[in-house]
């Protein structure tokens, strides 16, 4: 077992420390959408161009700042620390992640935006351990879903935190390994539906993705990914999208999304074994841990698979009406409890005196 989680780990390690593993401006991501931005901001913070950073700064850290010394977990490529360097917030910021390559990049970036408060290290958040009462916040966006060991991870968090200490996320919160219930995938496959054909175009990214992706990865990865398709009975509708992708990338042929393409759990673990691995258990263990000060549901329930490798379409005139239309279906979805929300800000304090709850519903 031991041999198994360390090289789900090195896989973990090697995957994110890929230069480009998440690139923003290629139209594959529905966070990648201004227009997505300004609504999740809303829902957090009430105002379109306030983001949950500077909501928290201003509204949970008012005049403590600049932070003695604060955290950021699953730091990935940096992006969050030095948001935060920018404006000020901390002394000193730690900063871990299990990819070296994304450490790596990190310092680079912070180096030459001179955040010389910035202290990467590389570190596997299952099996860290952090400084006892060290930290004024502990910092987690996406991350959190990617972790293992939860309770570790939450027991290591609320130990490390000063008395008046913070741990706040950025999460996504859904089902595990994307194993959504028939009704929202029977909802995201309706609002496909809905969509006209110019708006399933796929984005010159996701072409070249699906077209590179073997080439890159090796005949071993191909083989593990034909097996497990086979298992999931998906191989011969996969071979089918893999050829259509090629011939439009080579042709110059317009391709077209031909549906929102849920995963199954085991083509979710074979390209990242850390993904949404535990999620749908995040919040529920959350408050065994710590007492939850705010949770804002952020939706994307829909959103997410729907608009993925088609996002960039949205952008334009022609595009937005139709995300308006696609936000209202999932916030009036969720309001009246037919769907959950996949999202959530959320702000935690430590339990006193370190107890932790044996029943999470408490």
């Amino acid at each position: 077992m031991t041999s198994r989680i360390d090289s789900d780990s090195q896989r973990v390690a090697d995957h994110w420390s890929q230069e480009g593993s998440w690139q923003s401006g290629r139209g594959l991501y529905w966070l990648e959408l201004p227009s997505v931005q300004h609504r999740l901001n809303q829902k957090v913070s009430g105002q379109p161009d306030l983001d949950w950073l500077e909501y928290t700064l201003q509204n949970r850290l008012a005049g403590r700042l600049p932070l003695n010394r604060c955290l950021s977990l699953g730091c990935g490529e940096g992006g969050l620390e030095r948001r935060l360097a920018s404006l000020g917030a901390f002394r000193a910021c730690d900063a871990v992640d299990v990819a070296e390559g994304s450490i790596s990049r990190a310092r680079t970036c912070a180096a030459q935006h001179g955040y010389d408060a910035i202290s990467y290290s590389v570190n596997d958040a299952n099996t860290m351990s952090l400084p006892r009462a060290s930290y004024d916040v502990v910092w987690a966006s996406g991350a959190v879903h990617h972790f293992a060991q939860l309770e570790h991870v939450f027991e290591q968090v609320a130990a490390s935190l000063t008395p008046c200490g913070l741990f706040v996320l950025n999460e996504y919160v859904g089902p595990s390994r994307f194993q959504f219930a028939l009704r929202q995938r029977q909802v995201i496959q309706a609002c496909f539906d809905l969509l006209p054909k110019e708006l399933r175009r796929l984005s010159p990214a996701a072409l070249q993705r699906h077209a590179e992706c073997p080439a890159q990865e090796g005949w071993r990865w191909l083989a593990r990914r034909a097996v497990d398709k086979l298992s999931d009975g998906d191989l011969l509708p996969a071979v089918g999208r893999r050829l259509r992708s090629r011939w439009s990338a080579h042709s110059g042929a317009t391709a077209i999304k031909v549906g929102p393409n849920l995963p199954t759990a085991r083509s979710v673990e074979a390209v990242d074994p850390s993904e949404a691995v535990r999620s749908a258990e995040m919040l529920p263990l959350l408050r065994r841990y710590f007492q939850v000060a705010e949770l804002r549901p952020l939706g994307g329930t829909i959103l997410q698979f729907l608009l993925a490798d088609i996002s960039g379409n949205f952008q334009d005139a022609n595009g937005e009406p139709w995300l308006q239309v696609l936000f209202a279906i999932e916030d009036a979805l969720i309001e009246c409890g037919d769907l959950q929300s996949d999202f959530a800000y959320v702000v935690a304090t430590p339990l006193a005196n370190g107890q932790v709850k044996n029943d999470a519903r408490a």
